[in-house]
Formats: C-alpha cells, structure tokens, sequence
C-alpha cells in the first residue's frame, strides 16, 4: 500500500483541529531549519534479477532538513500533547565503491561469488509525515520535551547511470519511527524558540530498474519558532 505523506499529514491536522475544541486547549504551530546527518543504506540486498545477491552498505551524503509542525496540549494533562509534523531532506548517495556477494546472473548462466564494482552517485530524495505523542515540562519560560511517533516515509532513488540502457528510477513509501528531544524557550506567552534532535529509520524498497532493498535511519538537528495559541 502506497500512501503519500501529504496525505497522511492532512490526516494529522484534521485530527489536531478537531481535538482542539476544547477550552483553555494549547494549539501551536511551528517551523524549522537544520540538518540532516543520514547512516548509511545498510542490510543492502537485491530485489528481482538481482534477488540472489548482498551489498555492502550504500554512503549517504549530509543534507540541509526543513521541517514544519502542528501540535496540541491536552488542557487536563498539560505535559501531554500531540503533534503532526513533515520534514524533508535530500541524503544524495556517494559515488563509491561496493561489494556484492551471493549469485550473479552472466552469459554463461547464474555464477556464486564476490565482486567489487564502482556505484555512481544518485540523487535521493527524503520526505517524511509523522505523528508524534510528545510529553513536556510545562514551564513558563523553558520547556524540554521528548517525544515518540509513527511516521510514514516516501524516498526517491533517481540515477543518471545507465542500467537496461536507461537511468536507474524508483521511489517508495514505508512506515517507520520517529524518536526526538528537544526544548522550547518563551519570548512571550505566544512566541517560542525551540532547539531539537530527531532519529528516524526506515526500510525501503526500490524496485523498478533499481533492484534493491536497504534499510534507512537518520539523526536531524533543527533550530526553529514556533506560535502558541
């Protein structure tokens, strides 16, 4: 099933908004900027022509993070809040070199063995929607909170490099989690700065004439403001 971030996050929103009815509700919103410094595509295997076959681990490069969020404090449990966020990032792979190790289809039919090539770079593309269950210390100046969530993550692998005679393109939509810590501090009672760390991973599957499977995580550092109603 393929279900697109943008649509997962306006399912975040709507639920944030109707949460929000209440009286004394603490609704904010917020935006950020940072960094994003991606591990490498780990547990690499081949899909398709290329089942039979393990990679080593695939480099990725640093990439800037932009970041945007809604969230929502329960008026009872004010420690307590929810939130929908999205952010993006382009964790561009390295040309580099690798090892494939397992069965390789030649002219002479499938061969066993290990072999060394050189991988052009690819352009890869990262966007993620999550919803976040986050708990706080409800200060009136300084709030650190952590946080857990459930994302759903959508990657695109785009290759100028020549494979069955065209680029290599696929793309692919997989759940994932989201851990986070951060704090926030007031200049007023409705403008806040905020300073945040982020762990996400995922697992994706590029199919078409890319062919293989790879494990994805990452560790965002963001800086941003956020509007407290």
């Amino acid at each position: 099933m393929r279900l697109r971030p943008a649509w997962f996050l306006g399912m975040c929103v709507t639920v944030l908004i109707v949460a929000a009815s209440p009286c004394f509700a603490e609704l904010y919103v917020g935006g950020g900027l940072g960094v994003s410094l991606p591990n490498s595509f780990s547990n690499v295997s081949g899909l398709g022509t290329d089942s039979g076959l393990k990679g080593s681990d695939l480099d990725l490069a640093t990439s800037p993070l932009y970041d945007a969020k809604v969230g929502y404090f329960f008026p009872k449990l004010n420690w307590l809040g929810i939130e929908g966020e999205f952010f993006y990032s382009n964790p561009h792979m390295k040309q580099q070199q690798t090892t494939s190790t397992g069965t390789f289809n030649s002219a002479f039919g499938p061969v066993t063995g290990t072999a060394t090539q050189t991988v052009p770079g690819a352009h890869v593309r990262m966007m993620t929607a999550a919803a976040n269950v986050i708990a706080r210390y409800p200060g009136k100046r300084f709030q650190p909170y952590v946080g857990v969530g459930f994302t759903m993550n959508w990657a695109r692998f785009s290759s100028p490099a020549p494979r069955f005679g065209q680029g290599q393109t696929a793309s692919d939509t997989s759940p994932g989690f989201n851990l986070l810590a951060g704090s926030r501090f007031f200049l007023t009672k409705q403008v806040a700065l905020f300073g945040e760390y982020k762990y996400t991973r995922s697992s994706f599957d590029f199919g078409n004439n890319v062919l293989f499977q790879a494990d994805y995580s990452a560790h965002n550092f963001l800086a941003g403001v956020s509007l407290h109603f």
